[in-house]
C-alpha cells in the first residue's frame, strides 16, 4: 500500500529535478531494486536542492520524501523517520495545512511507526493523513482507502478486530466502487477482512473472503502466479482447520 501513496507525493516535481542526472541515476537504481545505490543518489540530489534552492524549496521535500522511501526499503526506519519528518516540517511550512503532499507524508510516518511496531504513533499519523485527504483528495478517493486500510491494519496488530474490521469494511467500499470489484487492491482487502476473521477464530467467514480474494487473483493474475497460489494454500489450511475442529 505504501507504494500507492509513495508514487502520489511527487507528482508535482519540478523539471529541473526531472532532468537532474543523480535523479537519473537514482529512478534507475530503484527500478533494479538497488536501493543502497538510489539512496545514495539522492543525497547527492539534496545537496544539489539545498544548494541550488535554498531548504524550504520543493525539490528539497521531494528528495527527503524519496529518502524516506528508500530508507524504509532498506529496513532502516530510524533513518526514514527523521528523512519524512523533515520533509513534513517543510511542506507544513510553505504547503499550508491541507496538502496532498502533506497528507501522503503523514500516511509514511505513519507506516515507519508501524514498522518500528509504535502502534500507537503510526495510528495517530495516519489518522491525520486521513482527516487531511477527507478534505483534499475527497472522502471516496483511492488515496483515502489506503489510508483507511492501513488504519485497519494498525488495530488489526493491536488486536483490535473490530475497529479493525470497521476500517478494512471502509477501504472496501471504496475500492469496489472507484477501482472496480475485480482489482487486486480489492482483492487485496478482502485477504485483509479475512486475516482478522480468521484472528477471531471465526472460520467460515474467513473462508468466505478469501474465496473472493482467490476469484479475483484468478481472474487477473491467473492460476499459476504465486500470490493465487499462497490464496489457494491458505484456504486449503483453513479448510484442514475446520476439519479438525
Amino acid at each position: 500500500m505504501k507504494k500507492l501513496l509513495f508514487t502520489i507525493l511527487f507528482l508535482w516535481a519540478t523539471l529541473l529535478s526531472a532532468y537532474s542526472i543523480n535523479y537519473k541515476l537514482a529512478k534507475k537504481a530503484e527500478k533494479r531494486g538497488d536501493y543502497e545505490s538510489a539512496l545514495h543518489y539522492t543525497l547527492e540530489q539534496l545537496d544539489e536542492d539545498i544548494n541550488g534552492h535554498g531548504e524550504n524549496a520543493k525539490e528539497v521535500i521531494i528528495s527527503y520524501g524519496k529518502l524516506g522511501y528508500y530508507s524504509e526499503k532498506l529496513g532502516e526506519y530510524e533513518k526514514a523517520l527523521d528523512y519524512d519528518l523533515k520533509a513534513l516540517k517543510i511542506q507544513r511550512r510553505i504547503l499550508g495545512k491541507n496538502s496532498p503532499s502533506t497528507a501522503t507524508t503523514l500516511n509514511n510516518i505513519g507506516s515507519v511507526y508501524s514498522k518500528l511496531q509504535k502502534y500507537q504513533k503510526g495510528l495517530e499519523y495516519y489518522l491525520k493523513s486521513l482527516k487531511m485527504q477527507k478534505k483534499v483528495l475527497g472522502k471516496s478517493s483511492p488515496v483515502t482507502a489506503t489510508t483507511l486500510n492501513n488504519i485497519g491494519g494498525i488495530y488489526r496488530k493491536q488486536k483490535k478486530y473490530s475497529e479493525a474490521l470497521e476500517y478494512y469494511f471502509k477501504a472496501l467500499n471504496i475500492r469496489k466502487n472507484t477501482l472496480g470489484k475485480n482489482h487486486l487492491s480489492t482483492a487485496n482487502t478482502y485477504r485483509n477482512i479475512a486475516l482478522v476473521y480468521y484472528k477471531q477464530g471465526k472460520y467460515q467467514e474467513a473462508l468466505n473472503e478469501l474465496n473472493k480474494t482467490l476469484k479475483i487473483q484468478e481472474k487477473v493474475l491467473g492460476k499459476k502466479h504465486l500470490s493465487t497460489k499462497n490464496t489457494q494454500s491458505n484456504i486449503d489450511y483453513l479448510k484442514n482447520t475446520m476439519a479438525i475442529k
